[in-house]
């Protein structure tokens, strides 16, 4: 059954006004009709079953029949990625389905994009919810404000193991690092022109990890999705639970 959205849900509500984007989709798409089921997360793990009490021509109100809270998967995976002059929708879409939980965007050296307007924030945080309702997720990732690498690095060392793809990396492989870490872990992705030497040894110096992704050059959106994807598989295979 899809999931809705309704960010003012608590585990107090007893009733949510339901107007806008989703009560069209319910009402002209799905034709939904009073005293029909529907599931709306506030996206921090609580899951609401509610029935439709009544339907008006602009809302509609849900009355909540349980509540139920979601633990997050552990350990979370983050991932930060270069801004891409393009496909940063993409990457925060499919890497939000396979269950990123946070997103570091930053500029690096060799970045084709500068800056990020507003809107295009606003947008990428619009994918993400949709792809949290597609998946059935209770878990909204939550996108930072782009930094620039070395600021990226400083605010990564308080809570993950940084780990960096890297294209010249040609021994330490990415299942080594997941094998022995110890603590919650970002994935770094460099932008289409990779990064700079300088930013790989400032990432050393930071306590990253740098890794191989394998012999191939992958685009970096690929890279972003693969890495997050491989991530997630290797961490189902030791603990079945996890996810």
């Amino acid at each position: 059954m899809p999931i809705f959205y309704t960010p003012d849900l608590t585990d107090t509500t007893k009733e949510i006004i339901l107007s806008g984007t989703e009560f069209k989709h319910i009402k002209n798409t799905l034709r939904k009709k009073v005293g029909d089921i529907l599931h709306t997360t506030n996206g921090n793990g609580l899951l609401a079953k509610c029935s439709i009490k009544d339907i008006s021509p602009h809302e509609m109100i849900l009355q909540i029949e349980s509540i139920e809270k979601k633990e997050k998967s552990h350990p979370h995976i983050a991932l930060a990625f270069a801004l891409l002059k393009q496909h940063n929708e993409l990457i925060i879409e499919k890497c939000t389905e396979i269950g990123v939980y946070e997103f570091f965007p930053f500029y690096a050296k060799r970045n084709v994009k500068t800056s990020l307007s507003d809107n295009q924030f606003e947008r990428l945080q619009k994918i993400a919810i949709a792809a949290v309702k597609q998946c059935d997720s209770t878990h909204l990732p939550k996108i930072h404000k782009p930094f620039n690498f070395k600021g990226l690095l400083q605010k990564l060392s308080h809570k993950y193991t940084p780990v960096v793809a890297w294209e010249e990396e040609r021994q330490q492989r990415l299942h080594n690092i997941l094998n022995d870490a110890e603590r919650d872990i970002c994935l770094i992705v460099g932008p289409e022109g990779g990064f700079e030497k300088s930013e790989i040894d400032c990432a050393g110096q930071n306590s990253a990890q740098i890794v191989s992704l394998g012999n191939h050059i992958l685009r970096a959106e690929t890279a972003a999705i693969t890495i997050t994807a491989n991530t997630i598989f290797y961490q189902l295979g030791r603990n079945p639970k996890f996810y």
